[in-house]
């Protein structure tokens, strides 16, 4: 009698108490970036805005505390596989960020979902993620990646530009970007090249430019490539004559020293830049030029944000990581404060968002992004229609 008793009380405490039975002691943050070879410093700019962002939450992400654990994917795919599988083999992550290659993010994807794990990604978007290979489990923070050079594209139609040659690194996301570029463009593509992203020496591709007649390049080079490339175009005296129109990563803190006044010379499009007006811009730019000494580069910002989004949809299903119905779709309404100011996910949890175009003036003795107009507004990619995803 007594035992029958006591199972219903027990039975009783047990449903009394799941919210503080559900909530996590620890989440473990996976973070897989390129902190190696030619676009190391990229990866660092990505690890510098997961660093201020963790180190302003406390060391905890919606009160939970937080344990990091950091891989260097390298430069190919393979490598990124051997980062992830220790990631969620090893180290358990229940999230994944930074990912900064699509080519990476492409072959991980399967294995770290396959885990439970969610991925932010921090810079790569591939279009097949974006449409009918859309991911529940896969939220990218930046943008598809036709969709920033689709605004770059826009700013050379509405610069009257007639004869366009289209430059981009030889892997998946330099042909999206290109592919976006010329969706938007309505004069006549004279020609592409597509260097290998260990190429230094620009002197054909340059001459192919050159010989075509074209009166605007758009190019997408980011890192040392675009560095040498800028230069090396200078050189042969085109610049001034036919211009370049790029997104922001072809002049930025990462490039001003060794570009200089040819920094003024190119025309961006980006979807964040440090002069974005609004409250938690301000605030990001403020804390991470006082942690580091200057101001961020769009790397540390999507980053940033994505440690942000995770940190208010944690607090919004009260700790439990477990139930991940509730905590996607918690991620899905976007709860927090971005560095873009309004930020919405579309129905394959690619951002819609606004972009901007810009030049870079001097501010004293170094420069800045000068913002000039909006591209788009709302702007939504177009692959976004094959995903069957429900939100």
């Amino acid at each position: 009698m007594k035992r029958s008793v006591l199972i219903p009380i027990l039975a009783s405490l047990v449903i009394g108490a799941p919210a503080a039975w559900a909530q996590t002691d620890k989440i473990k943050l996976g973070f897989m970036t390129t902190l190696s070879g030619p676009i190391a410093a990229l990866g660092k700019e990505q690890e510098m805005g997961l660093d201020l962002a963790l180190k302003q939450l406390g060391g905890k992400i919606g009160g939970v505390p937080v344990e990091v654990f950091k891989e260097d994917s390298r430069m190919a795919p393979d490598t990124a596989v051997q980062a992830a599988t220790k990631l969620i083999e090893k180290d358990k992550i229940d999230f994944l960020t930074g990912t900064m290659l699509s080519n990476q993010l492409l072959a991980i994807v399967k294995p770290v979902t396959d885990s439970g794990a969610i991925i932010l990604s921090g810079i790569g978007g591939p279009s097949e993620l974006a449409g009918a290979g859309c991911n529940p489990n896969v939220f990218v923070l930046s943008w598809e990646n036709n969709t920033p050079s689709e605004a770059v594209g826009k700013y050379m139609t509405d610069s009257k530009k007639k004869r366009a040659f289209f430059v981009a690194q030889n892997y998946v996301t330099g042909k999206e970007h290109v592919a976006g570029a010329k969706q938007y463009f309505k004069g006549e593509v004279v020609g592409e090249a597509y260097p290998d992203r260990t190429t230094m020496d620009f002197a054909a591709e340059i001459a192919q430019i050159r010989a075509a007649k074209a009166d605007a390049v758009y190019i997408f080079m980011p890192g040392a490539q675009g560095i040498a490339f800028v230069k090396q175009y200078a050189a042969a005296g085109l610049i001034k004559t036919v211009p370049l129109f790029s997104g922001s990563w072809l002049a930025d803190e990462h490039s001003y020293k060794a570009l200089g006044d040819l920094s003024l010379d190119v025309n961006l499009a980006a979807n964040w830049f440090v002069a974005l007006d609004n409250p938690a811009n301000k605030a990001f730019v403020a804390a991470f030029k006082k942690e580091y000494g200057r101001n961020p580069v769009f790397y540390a910002a999507f980053v940033y944000d994505s440690v942000m989004l995770l940190d208010s949809a944690v607090r919004a299903v009260k700790g439990n990581i477990k139930d991940k119905a509730a905590l996607r779709a918690a991620m899905e309404k976007a709860p927090f404060k971005s560095t873009r100011g309004s930020f919405k996910f579309d129905n394959n949890h690619f951002p819609i968002q606004n972009f901007y175009i810009a030049k870079v003036v001097k501010d004293g003795d170094g420069y800045v992004h000068k913002i000039s107009a909006t591209a788009f507004s709302n702007h939504k990619d177009r692959f976004a229609s094959a995903c069957k995803m429900k939100q």
